[in-house]
């Protein structure tokens, strides 16, 4: 794990060091997050599903993503009462929603290798992917723009038009009828993901600005509470409970332990919520996720069956 973070710590110093000499602009790291979002994370999806023996125990691993989420979100609605709506939205958003795909991918692949790299990949497609679409944008909705309705038909667009989902499908029914693709085919896939890591750490460091909203300051601390500790020790219970296997719950510390998730922001930008506040908790999350990750692997990992 302490290697995994080092060498997170060293590309995303690439990126941002790359920023500041003035080697790419802004609108090249939108270039690199797309270039990952399009293809280097759909290849990355469908090589490790298509590779990976899927049976119905690792099914669980999505669903305690969902149960997660509904467990602590009417507790965060109770304790946020009497908050401004906007920062209300943005900080339940904040300490539920992290960012399992451009943290979660690379560190769990680096401690894990590519059998911890799948299962996050479930994980995050299946599980978050549903949660985000459904809680995370009422969310949005409801403390952004008052509105109260669920549209099961934006849900649905929603999932199915995330550019990895489709892949992740593919690939697992190819897995299930035992499609057997060709070598040159595979190849390429593998140099494709390959490059997935490297990539999202230079991006994320090209975008870290390091500046600090001191107004913030209470509220944040709540937020590194709730989504860097509790939530991680909420779900490895669930995942015990549910009883997951060694890997996975290993790989579930990770996910969940992760810092708030970058889109946050664009979420909460176009339904109203506070950015600033969700710009903060990202800045933070990101930087001290860094310490508790490791902390709270060596704590969780103690209460795992052997």
């Amino acid at each position: 794990m302490i290697s995994a973070i080092l060498t997170i710590i060293l590309l995303l110093g690439v990126g941002y060091i790359a920023r500041i000499l003035g080697l790419f602009k802004p609108q090249d790291v939108s270039l690199l997050n797309r270039l990952v979002l399009y293809i280097f994370m759909p290849a990355t999806v469908f090589y490790g599903i298509y590779n990976l023996d899927v049976n119905a125990s690792l099914l669980r691993l999505p669903l305690i993503a969902i149960l997660a989420i509904l467990l602590l979100l009417p507790l965060l609605m109770i304790f946020t009462r009497g908050m401004e709506g906007k920062l209300r939205g943005a900080f339940i958003l904040t300490a539920l929603f992290g960012n399992t795909a451009f943290i979660g991918y690379p560190v769990s692949l680096l401690t894990y290798g590519k059998e911890g790299l799948a299962r996050a990949i479930i994980y995050d497609q299946i599980g978050f992917t549903i949660a985000l679409t459904t809680a995370g944008v009422w969310i949005a909705r409801h403390y952004g723009r008052g509105e109260s309705t669920f549209s099961l038909k934006e849900t649905l667009i929603g999932i199915i038009t995330y550019p990895p989902f489709p892949l992740l499908v593919v690939a697992l029914l190819l897995r299930s009828f035992k499609v057997v693709l060709p070598d040159f085919l595979m190849s390429s896939l593998s140099y494709l993901s390959n490059a997935t890591v490297p990539v999202i750490m230079i991006g994320i460091g090209g975008l870290l600005q390091l500046e600090f909203n001191r107004k913030y300051l209470k509220l944040i601390c709540s937020t590194v509470l709730l989504k860097l500790i509790i939530f991680p020790v909420v779900s490895v219970l669930i995942g015990i409970l549910l009883r997951l296997d060694l890997l996975s719950l290993k790989v579930l510390i990770v996910e969940s332990g992760v810092p708030v998730m970058m889109s946050s922001v664009v979420l909460g930008s176009e339904y109203g919520l506070d950015v600033d506040f969700i710009l903060t908790a990202v800045l933070v999350t990101t930087l001290l996720v860094l310490l508790t990750l490791p902390v709270m692997n060596s704590i969780l990992l103690r209460l795992l069956p052997c």
